[in-house]
């Protein structure tokens, strides 16, 4: 077995698709001290700057007094803590829904949500740029499982024609982690309506960034009057908490019938030990800043527009008008030498390749924060500039 895996490995290394990791010492605000060298972080997703926040990081030492290292036990036997009902109870109430629950990860949340509530004989209609604990949760589940273009709305509707389960669940991100453009959610909740589909969403890019309170992609579509409020019904609502909000976990969102069910059927929730107690303290803080961090928002939105300003090249940018910024470079080889340029001038950029995206679509994945500075980005976008040519 060793022999086979040390050859599966040479194979991956002579197609530059070896990965290492990188050993990290110390982060503060943008700066990132790796292999001890001081670089501008542009890699992360702390899109708010919130990680190293001191209201939040005091919530969480109170946290820690009160409740001791971790829960000790699973949610279901004696792992959960009124803190935990009061962070699901205001996270429900901030996104719109009746209940939610907490997960240890959105991969975690992924994989107990989708399985549970899809089995054979049920189809799962997902867009082909998903996440990968998308594309897990989807194959665990037994379900059939259809995979339509990229945000092709003419596709997912063929597919949703062909076939006559009585439970059909798409699929999708709502901002793509690798290309950084957002789903056409009102016309997936159009065709949920029309072919009595349910659509589960994650929104693990898109909570904290979109939306004049932050609250992700759907109110980012209410106040655009593409959505209404009772398109609910057919949303289960998935937000991360390690990206935006700076802490750790997910958070699963929508009717009382669908948590009080995950409560029991959802196996990556029961079968393992509760989200700490006292990180449920920080993430509530976290929440509050959201709501209130217009200003935030707003600090992020001029950043993003400065960047893709600045590049000159306009056809090596994606259509996002988030914090993540694609650079298509499309040539594997190519884009690990530009990244590895823009290390030796001071950036962390990493690299995406293959099998993350589709084959010839290699990027830079830029991922911009409130906490860059004006200066940093267009530093950084003048020294892509240079790379490429």
């Amino acid at each position: 077995m060793y022999q086979d895996l040390e050859r599966d490995s040479a194979l991956l290394k002579s197609k530059f698709l070896q990965r290492k990791r990188q050993s990290i010492k110390s982060t503060n605000n943008s700066i990132i001290s790796l292999n001890k060298v001081e670089l501008i972080n542009f890699s992360n997703n702390d899109y708010l700057g919130l990680s190293k926040n001191k209201l939040i990081t005091e919530s969480i030492i109170d946290g820690l007094n009160e409740y001791g290292n971790g829960a000790s036990a699973s949610h279901l036997i004696s792992g959960h803590y009124q803190i935990h009902d009061e962070l699901e109870s205001f996270a429900a109430k901030l996104v719109g829904f009746d209940r939610s629950l907490i997960f240890s990860s959105g991969y975690s949340a992924n994989i107990g949500v989708i399985p549970s509530i899809c089995g054979k004989g049920d189809v799962i209609f997902s867009d082909k740029l998903n996440h990968a604990s998308l594309n897990e949760a989807c194959t665990l589940s037994h379900a059939k499982f259809l995979r339509f273009a990229h945000n092709d709305m003419s596709n997912l509707e063929h597919l949703l024609m062909q076939q006559s389960s009585n439970r059909k669940i798409i699929v999708s991100d709502a901002v793509f982690s690798m290309d950084g453009n957002i789903a056409n959610i009102p016309k997936i909740l159009e065709l949920c309506a029309k072919y009595n589909a349910y659509l589960y969403l994650d929104d693990a890019h898109g909570y904290g960034v979109l939306g004049k309170t932050g609250q992700g992609v759907i109110e980012y579509f209410e106040e655009k009057g593409l959505i209404k409020s009772d398109s609910r019904e057919r949303i289960i609502y998935m937000f991360t908490l390690g990206k935006s909000v700076g802490v750790s976990g997910a958070i699963v969102a929508g009717n009382n019938e669908l948590i009080k069910y995950l409560i029991n059927k959802a196996k990556s929730y029961i079968y393992t030990t509760a989200h700490p107690p006292f990180l449920a303290k920080g993430i509530i803080t976290s929440l509050e800043i959201i709501r209130e961090g217009e200003g935030l928002r707003n600090h992020l939105s001029c950043l993003i527009k400065i960047f893709r300003n600045k590049i000159k090249e306009k056809i090596v940018l994606g259509e996002s008008t988030t914090p993540i910024q694609p650079i298509f470079i499309n040539d594997t080889e190519k884009t690990i030498s530009i990244a590895k340029g823009l290390y030796e001038l001071g950036f962390y950029v990493p690299s995406i390749r293959p099998p993350t995206v589709p084959e010839k679509t290699s990027r830079l994945r830029v991922s911009l924060s409130v906490a860059h500075k004006e200066k940093d980005v267009i530093e950084l976008a003048n020294a892509i500039n240079g790379l490429l040519i």
